[in-house]
């Protein structure tokens, strides 16, 4: 599985506010950092969430972990990858939980639209 991490000063944060991108791979038991990038999102106007999940999907994330959802980006991600929400943690005690089986893919946003920048 490979993660893609919205991540402020090394916590889970939202994909429209989180400084950078952080990729991470798994193969069930140990977790390995493999690439960081800012977020594209910092330098959009709109819809800025989309902006990063976008960028996930283009560096082969097949799942993505967030602090918050709005709907827009919820629904880009619809059927392309798992959303995982956790709370604003840890990136490594955030993937420990997902993959201990603790927290699983979401069914819903966090918010019903995007937020005001």
């Amino acid at each position: 599985m490979k993660f893609a991490v919205a991540v402020s000063d090394g916590k889970v944060n939202g994909p429209g506010e989180s400084e950078e991108i952080h990729i991470y791979e798994s193969d069930g038991g140990n977790i390995k950092l493999v690439e960081k990038y800012s977020n594209p999102a910092m330098d959009a106007t709109t819809a800025r969430g989309v902006f990063m999940l976008k960028s996930a999907l283009e560096h082969g994330a097949n799942a993505v972990v967030l602090s918050e959802i709005g709907s827009p980006g919820f629904n880009y991600l619809k059927g392309r990858m798992d959303v995982f929400i956790v709370p604003e943690i840890p990136v490594t005690d955030a993937l420990k939980l997902i993959l201990d089986g603790k927290i699983g893919p979401a069914t819903a946003p966090t918010h019903d639209h995007g937020h005001d920048h």
